[in-house]
Order: structure tokens, then C-alpha cells, then sequence
């Protein structure tokens, strides 16, 4: 076995360790009926796969597995509704893990309404035929083809469509300079997503768009603006623009996360009660 071998069983054994050791704070955090064990068996194979997810401290990747156990997403495997993804903290000065919600993975989470039978997001290129207009017979048209056969060119539109079970369509349409203003406000711009996947961030931010007037779970709520929170944390313009509703953001207190297990497992039971404490109070007034 090589020494980078050795280094990077090492990372993933202080890892996995790590972990396991606060894994009944992790079930505490999660909803029932939610597979922790399976969600950090995905979390220490995608670490497995990626030399920067690895040197990740400790830390950061139990804050951002915390919240996929609280949201009920495994971060990676085969649905891939989410992400563990590396930035580098320039004030920590280490790279840090943080839970990216893919686009598919809010898409998953618009249907759960019960209301939506389905649901797309696509981009539109420059040298394909697109039209979106609004008739008084017809009401609101969206044309899209696609170009297959020849250099569809550079993004030009994204847009999404939710199709309501009882007929009606909601339809969402953003340009490009919207796209990229709000591209330019994320922490990740120049990095990230919107380097390496650009097309899917396109549709993530469109779907974001148009789920501000979908009916959603509380759970899909709490996960888009905790997702937004995340990407724009600082920019109070963007973040009060994009959020859907006022909830109560995704939690994982990061005080205490390096105390003793025990202290730890307290204070998120002692958490988790208080919220049940608080509806009890409410459903009785």
C-alpha cells in the first residue's frame, strides 16, 4: 500500500469515526421513517471518491449530513437528490463541506404535495427555436425545440413547467441576465456548481423561481430556503427575493458539535423536544 493510499484510508477511517460517534444525534435530528445508517454509508463512499471532499474537516461534514438526515436526502448514490460539495473557507482556511441540493432533488421534493402530477426544467440554447407568448384564447403558449443535430450555441432562457393534476399549468420563463445576476450573488460564482455544472444550475435557479408560487410541504419550504440560505448567506437582497416563505431554517447547531458526544445527544434531544413542546402548546390555543 502507498503512502497516499495509507493517507487516504486514514481520512476516511477519522471520518467514518467520527461519525458513528454522533450518529444518535443524527437520528434525533431526522424524521422518522428517515434511513440515517444509509445516509452515512453515502456520505463515506462519496468521500471515498473525492480527494477534496476528504480533506474536509470532520466538522463541517457532520453540519452538512446533519442537515441531509433533517431533510431526509442522502448526499450522492444513484437518485443523486443531493450533494456533499467541497468549498475552500478563506476565513477558516480549510476546505469545508456543505449540502447541495441538486435541481432533481427539488423537483422530487414539488411533487410531494400531492398536487403536481409533473414537473420539468430545461435550457434553452440560442440556435433553438423557442416561443413564449400569452393569446386570450389559447392563454399562456411555451414552444421549445430542441437542437440535436447541430452546435445548439450558448444558453440563452431556462425555464420549468409544474403540471397540476387537475389541468392547470404553472409556467416559469428566466433570461439569461436574470440567471446571471443571480449567479453573480452566490458564494460559488467562479467555483463550484456554476463552474462545473452550469446547466443544472440554470434549472435549479428557474425551479427556485417558480416554486415562490407552487403549493409545497413544509419540508420542501424548509429545504429551498435553507438551500438558498446556504448558497447566498451574506447577500440579505437575493435571499429575501428568492426565498419562498417564512420558515424556521434548517438547524444543526454548530456550538456544539465539537463538545463530548453525550453533551451533544442532550442538546439536540432537548431541541427536539422543544419543538414538540411548542406545537402541543399551540395545537391546545
Amino acid at each position: 500500500m502507498t503512502q497516499l493510499q495509507q493517507q487516504n484510508q486514514g481520512q476516511l477511517a477519522i471520518l467514518q469515526d467520527y461519525l458513528i460517534d454522533r450518529k444518535h444525534v443524527l437520528q434525533e435530528l431526522a424524521p422518522e421513517g428517515v434511513n440515517v445508517d444509509k445516509i452515512i454509508k453515502v456520505a463515506i463512499f462519496e468521500a471515498a471518491k473525492n480527494e477534496q471532499l476528504r480533506s474536509c474537516t470532520p466538522q463541517s461534514m457532520f453540519m452538512a449530513i446533519g442537515k441531509a438526515c433533517e431533510l431526509g436526502l442522502a448526499a450522492g448514490g444513484v437518485l443523486h437528490r443531493a450533494s456533499l460539495v467541497p468549498i475552500y473557507s478563506k476565513k477558516k482556511r480549510a476546505m469545508e463541506a456543505d449540502l447541495w441540493v441538486e435541481y432533481t432533488g427539488l423537483m422530487d421534493l414539488v411533487r410531494r404535495s400531492g398536487e403536481i402530477s409533473s414537473f420539468v426544467a430545461r435550457v434553452v440554447h440560442e440556435n433553438e427555436e423557442f416561443e413564449h407568448y400569452f393569446d386570450a384564447a389559447q392563454g399562456e403558449v411555451l414552444r421549445h425545440r430542441p437542437c440535436y443535430d447541430s452546435d445548439p450555441g450558448g444558453l440563452r432562457l431556462a425555464y420549468a413547467v409544474a403540471f397540476y393534476k387537475d389541468g392547470r399549468r404553472q409556467i416559469e420563463v428566466m433570461r439569461r441576465d436574470q440567471i446571471l445576476k443571480i449567479r453573480d450573488g452566490s458564494r460559488y460564482n467562479g467555483n463550484g456548481p456554476w463552474k462545473s455544472h452550469e446547466e443544472e444550475m440554470w434549472r435549479k435557479t428557474v425551479i427556485r423561481r417558480i416554486c415562490k408560487y407552487l403549493p409545497l410541504t413544509p419540508q420542501a419550504t424548509a429545504v429551498i430556503n435553507d438551500d438558498i440560505n446556504t448558497e447566498f448567506s451574506g447577500n440579505m437582497d437575493l435571499m429575501e427575493n428568492l426565498s419562498v416563505a417564512a420558515t424556521e431554517p434548517i438547524d444543526v447547531d454548530s456550538d456544539i458539535i465539537d463538545q463530548p458526544v453525550d453533551t451533544v445527544a442532550q442538546a439536540a434531544v432537548k431541541k427536539a423536544k422543544s419543538k414538540t413542546a411548542k406545537k402541543t402548546t399551540e395545537d391546545m390555543n
